[in-house]
This record gives structure tokens, C-alpha cells and sequence, in this order.
């Protein structure tokens, strides 16, 4: 069993354990701060009004797109990584082939004459959705992880109510958000439009609560808010517990992770038990909950380059293309946004993008039934992100990597 942090009680720098992933100006900026990312763009929508489809278009170019670029600078674009991972990143590009393998299986269904052919599709549109969420979700976990590796922080209690507010913490909002949003409901088959909550007056809510009459006029989806929430409140206090037990007990408080937490779980809390978020599209939902994520990964992927491919010494050939590609930060934000402009000015020029106008109008040239050669290329272009989700789960494993934990500099 690891060894568990003790704290002499007195000063700060005895009752918390204060070591960071990079250091302390870079972590507060980068892996902690990027939530004020998060909460700026939901400002935009829910304080500034602002196009969101155009805000969203922009978000994806700049910065979304060119984080997938990151997994491959330390993936394809390494000699060394290549060779050793060679299997899992050719084999991984059929992921490219399964949005279109849907289409033909829904090709399948229309020539049979059944109704909902479609099904297979919008299958693999929600399932990339779904992906997409949990991708965060689990990066989330990563950069926790990192924080609780680097601060020896192993005390089973303690690892318990990390992963319960973690996981429960950002997953049982996306409930609330889901049976209320009206794109989220399509896209799960919800029947109807979601129904509010009934007005309790203020002056008597307690009796206006517990009344029969208020409780008669509940939907199902008002259930799953309900447990949405004391779920989420239930972690929340467990955590807080937690921490205060640590606290009274003269054990060391884990610092940059409880800074973490309290920057993170907020704002996923806010942006899904809004009422604002209803009025954004979907698309929006996806920059609000991704934009932090997308500057975390920029970040721990940059530090890694620098401790892999440009420590003293280091030669060149042995990773091959990935040295020049991040030569400086310059060289290698410019590459990426580089990818992030040609594919998203590829996809505006078949119509597969919001937020530009299309050279070539996809959506008028049919496949078969409803589907068109629109719906073809965008389940193309899904399987980008779909690949970059899938080999991001098998290279950032320190455990099981000790070359890993030598570049993200975790054994010191």
C-alpha cells in the first residue's frame, strides 16, 4: 500500500502537498485555469448572445482539430512511437470506415423496406456524441490521476470520493442536460418536447413541494433530474468530507487536485443545469464542455515534447519528424491550426460544417431514401475525431508505460 501523506499541524506548507505536473505558474494557467475557457464561452452564448454556430465553427478550426494533431506528433510523426505502437495505429484507421459501413447497413435496410432505415446512422452519430463526452470525461481523469501520482495520493477513502465526483460529478448533469435539451431529446428519440418544471410559489415552497398536487403533475424526465441532482450533491459532500476529515486528522491535502476539482465540476454543473444552455444548439454544448479539454491536452502534449525530444543530447533521428514539428511553440501551434483551417475549409466546401457556405451542395445528391452524399462525407470526417478518441485511450497510460513516465516526468 502506498505510503500515506502526513501533515504536522501548523503552516500552509505543512497541511497541503503542493507538487505539480509541470509547475505551479503552468499548472494554475494551463490545467486548472483553462476552465475560465470553459465558462467564457458559455458567457458568450448565455451573456453576450453571440452566433454560436459561427463562435463554434471557429473554436473547432482553432482549437478543437488541432488537439487531434497533438496525438499525432507523438504518435505517427515519432519514429521510435510508430514502431512500437505500429499495429494499433494502422489498424486503428478503419475507424475511418465505420460511419460509412453504417450508411451501407442502412442501404441494407431501405432496400428491405424497413421504416426506420435510417437507424443505423443516427445510431453512429449519437454514439459519436456519446464518445466525444466521455473522451473528456476520461482526459478529466487522466490529468487527476497525474495530480494524485505526483502528490502520492493512494489512501483508498481518498480514491473513492475522487472518482465518485469525478465521474458522477460530470456525468450525472449530462443527464439533466440530456432529457431536457430539445436536439438531445431528437437525437435519443425522447417523444415530445420536454416539459418544465411546475411553478411552486415561492412563499410556501416547502408545502407547495410536498403537496399532492404538485407531485401528480411530474414527468419522467423530471425524476431524472431529481436524481441527477442528489447525485451530484451526494458526491460533492462526500468529497467536502472528505477533505475536511484529512484536514482534522493532520494529513496532507492534495492541493492542485482539490484546485483542480473546484475548477472543473462547477462548471459542468452550470453549464448542464442552466436554463440558458436550452437556447444553444447542440453544437454549442459541445465547445462549452470540450474548450477546457482542448487546452488541457495542448498543454500536457507540449510539456511532453519538450522532456521527450528535446532533452540535452537527444538525437534527432531517433524520433524523426516529431523533433522539427515541435521544434518551438511557434512551429508547433502553427501546424496545427494549419490542420484544423484544411479540414474544416474541406468540409465547408462539401457542405459538411455549420457555420460556412458550401461550394458543392452534398445535401441535394442522393444516396438512397433520406441519406444523401452529405451525410456520407460528414460520417468520413466523424471517424477523425473517432480515431483520435480511440488511440488516445492506449498512448497515455503511465502505468503500464515507464518510458511515459519518464517524459510526463512522474518517477521524480
Amino acid at each position: 500500500m502506498a505510503s500515506i501523506p502526513m501533515a504536522v499541524k501548523g503552516g500552509f506548507g505543512n497541511r497541503f502537498s503542493t507538487n505539480w505536473i509541470v509547475n505551479r505558474k503552468a499548472d494554475l494557467l494551463w490545467f486548472i485555469g483553462g476552465a475560465l475557457a470553459g465558462y467564457t464561452m458559455f458567457f458568450i452564448h448565455a451573456g453576450l448572445h453571440w452566433d454560436m454556430v459561427t463562435v463554434w465553427f471557429f473554436w473547432v478550426m482553432f482549437l478543437d482539430t488541432p488537439h487531434f494533431f497533438d496525438t499525432y506528433v507523438r504518435t505517427y510523426f515519432d519514429r521510435e512511437e510508430f514502431q512500437k505502437r505500429k499495429k494499433l495505429l494502422l489498424w486503428s484507421l478503419s475507424w475511418l470506415l465505420f460511419g460509412p459501413l453504417m450508411i451501407g447497413l442502412s442501404y441494407i435496410l431501405h432496400q428491405a423496406g424497413i421504416i426506420n432505415y435510417t437507424s443505423p446512422f443516427l445510431f453512429f452519430v449519437l454514439f459519436f456524441n456519446l464518445w466525444a463526452y466521455w473522451h473528456v470525461v476520461r482526459q478529466h481523469f487522466g490529468i487527476m490521476s497525474l495530480y494524485k501520482k505526483k502528490n502520492n495520493d493512494y489512501n483508498p477513502p481518498d480514491t473513492r470520493a475522487d472518482k465518485a465526483i469525478l465521474y458522477v460529478g460530470l456525468l450525472a448533469p449530462l443527464a439533466a442536460y440530456i432529457v431536457r435539451h430539445p436536439e438531445a431529446r431528437e437525437a435519443f428519440g425522447f417523444i415530445g418536447d420536454y416539459t418544465p418544471f411546475p411553478i411552486i410559489e415561492e412563499k410556501n415552497f416547502i408545502a407547495s413541494f410536498f403537496s399532492p398536487g404538485f407531485w401528480t403533475q411530474l414527468h419522467w424526465e423530471h425524476f431524472v433530474i431529481f436524481a441527477s441532482i442528489i447525485a451530484f450533491t451526494s458526491v460533492v459532500l462526500l468529497f467536502a468530507s472528505r477533505q475536511i476529515s484529512r484536514y482534522k486528522n493532520g494529513l496532507a491535502i492534495n492541493l492542485p487536485k482539490l484546485l483542480f476539482l473546484v475548477a472543473l465540476i462547477p462548471l459542468y454543473a452550470l453549464i448542464c443545469y442552466s436554463s440558458a444552455v436550452l437556447a444553444a444548439p447542440l453544437l454549442a454544448f459541445s465547445a462549452f464542455v470540450t474548450i477546457y479539454h482542448d487546452i488541457q491536452y495542448h498543454a500536457i502534449v507540449w510539456f511532453y515534447t519538450r522532456n521527450r525530444y528535446h532533452k540535452p543530447d537527444v538525437d534527432p533521428k531517433k524520433y524523426g519528424l516529431a523533433v522539427k514539428l515541435s521544434k518551438n511553440l511557434f512551429v508547433f501551434l502553427i501546424c496545427g491550426i494549419a490542420m484544423g483551417v484544411t479540414l474544416r475549409l474541406l468540409g465547408c466546401t462539401f457542405e459538411i460544417n455549420a457555420g460556412c457556405g458550401p461550394l458543392v451542395l452534398t445535401s441535394t445528391q442522393k444516396l438512397f431514401g433520406d441519406l444523401t452524399t452529405k451525410q456520407l462525407l460528414l460520417s468520413i470526417f466523424i471517424g477523425i475525431p473517432l480515431h483520435h478518441y480511440f488511440v488516445d485511450q492506449y498512448i497515455w497510460r503511465p502505468s503500464k508505460d515507464k518510458t511515459l513516465r519518464e517524459d510526463l516526468k512522474l518517477n521524480k
